[in-house]
């Protein structure tokens, strides 16, 4: 049995290091380049708690622009537990890009991780309704179904680029279970979903903030007016036909905080972010755990063996995945290792305090998941992929806060587990994976931890040959330490 870790205590006393001039722009350099490196060093240079005095030099807040605004640098479970448990004063930030005043950029950037209060209370008790542990059990077993019929189309014998095929499945998931079905309308706004999440967070589109044709921000503007139109034009055929798992018929046949019809801009807000949040975690936590499988022969055997041994073949069995511990270690263990969202960042919205001392309105703060699930204490040879070791582990939401925690916590956890535990069974049963001679595989934060450029593997059956150690090369190997 293992033994539950007690909540951190708030990270009172704990004295910043500041830095400014030369030292803060090297470091948000650094930042921007190679977030997850950086924020490492200045760790491991300066502590857990670095504040760069005036990094970001221009903020627009609501309808001011702020000079100099504070950015923070924390780790640790201390830190999450004390700004992610005040959610009135540090507010989230969304995935998605804001815009222009009254664009849909902006309306589309108003979902449930940027609300708080009554709102967020509002909302998030609405979108719990399919997210319950007891709703996503009750479709466990189309969830084994879904996921068995797309993995037994893979190309055996064949190389495929594994992030794709696991936003195949993983989307699908979301759409038929969450969103009343996958089609040509709904397809094609979880694309542009993700593409504007890309857009925002890998190209530096706000270092340029100017609406025209050949700038990336422009080009956010304009997909964003074209993920608002359709998403109206999709939920119209919901109005009036309420359905209690299905999110958009939900939001939009619901009132809103103040017990009115939703508007549009209510609607394209929560809904937008519920496409963002669906599957993009989710498929990431499958993608790296099927590549440290293949990196750990050892372990994928082992795991194979549990899943051939206690479920069997067939969706009937898939649907009893979570039951296996094993595959729960390892998901566990991927998912500490290499983060879905590996960076959190939260903004102040009042001058306040951290570990006791002043920061002012506005402040940005980073939390850094990445590192705090490799606090050596808790998790020893941190960089190392040992899923053997939860098997007497039981941290707090805060010491593994890879759904985030608090009351703002993932609202989609039971959902996103379970789907990442039926496919992975899928997966395994059926085939195993190989990276081909002379791959890389590097990796990106856009928000969420996903290959850089096309991860390829070479399918091969599950009961063909015998695994063996791959070569690994590439960035990932900064953070992994690989047999």
């Amino acid at each position: 049995m293992a033994a539950a870790s007690e909540a951190p205590l708030p990270a009172a006393d704990t004295k910043p290091v500041r830095l400014t001039g030369l030292a803060a722009l090297r470091l948000g350099f650094d930042f921007a380049r190679e977030p997850l490196i950086a924020t490492r060093r200045a760790h491991e240079a300066f502590g857990p708690f670095v504040m760069l005095d005036r990094a970001l030099p221009l903020v627009r807040a609501k309808h001011t622009v702020m000079l100099g605004v504070p950015l923070v640098l924390t780790a640790g479970a201390a830190f999450h537990a004390e700004l992610l448990s005040d959610t009135d004063t540090w507010r989230g930030v969304s995935l998605l890009p804001g815009g222009p005043r009254g664009s849909a950029a902006r309306r589309i950037g108003s979902g449930l991780t940027r609300l708080t209060g009554e709102k967020h209370t509002h909302y998030r008790k609405l979108v719990l309704q399919p997210l319950r542990r007891g709703a996503v059990e009750v479709v466990a077993g189309r969830m084994a179904r879904i996921a068995e019929a797309e993995v037994a189309s893979w190309p055996l014998g064949e190389a495929i680029d594994l992030w794709h095929y696991v936003r195949r499945i993983m989307r699908r998931l979301a759409l038929d279970l969450l969103f009343g079905g996958e089609n040509e309308e709904s397809g094609a706004i979880a694309d542009l979903v993700s593409v504007l999440m890309e857009r925002k967070w890998g190209t530096g589109a706000f270092a340029l903030p100017l609406d025209l044709p050949f700038t990336t921000y422009g080009r956010i503007v304009r997909d964003a007016a074209e993920l608002e139109r359709r998403m109206l034009e999709w939920v119209a055929e919901k109005r009036g036909r309420p359905d209690a798992r299905d999110l958009a018929a939900i939001i939009v046949n619901s009132a809103d905080a103040d017990g009115r019809p939703p508007d549009e801009a209510a609607i394209v807000g929560q809904l937008a972010s519920l496409f963002a949040a669906s599957s993009e975690a989710s498929q990431s936590a499958l993608t790296w755990t099927l590549f440290l499988l293949i990196a750990h022969p050892r372990v994928a055997a082992d795991l194979r063996d549990e899943v051939r041994q206690k479920l069997g073949a067939g969706a009937a069995a898939l649907e009893r995945a979570a039951e296996l511990a094993y595959l729960d270690a390892v998901v566990k263990e991927s998912m500490r290792l290499l983060p879905p969202v590996p960076i959190q960042l939260r903004v102040a919205q009042c001058d306040t305090t951290i570990a006791g001392h002043p920061v002012p309105n506005n402040t940005r703060v980073m939390l850094n998941t990445f590192l705090t699930n490799r606090a050596g204490e808790l998790y020893p040879q941190g960089d190392a992929f040992r899923p053997e070791r939860w098997s007497a582990l039981a941290p707090s939401m805060f010491e593994f806060p890879v759904f985030s925690a608090g009351p703002h916590a993932c609202p989609g956890y039971w959902f996103g587990s379970l789907a990442v535990k039926i496919a992975l069974a899928a997966i395994l049963a059926r085939c195993r994976m190989e990276l081909p001679p002379g791959a890389r595989v590097d990796y990106a934060v856009q928000p969420t931890f996903r290959p850089r450029r096309r991860l390829a593997v070479v399918l091969r059956r599950a009961d063909d040959g015998k695994p063996a150690a791959a070569a690994i090369a590439g960035t990932i190997r900064d953070l992994v330490r690989f047999p």
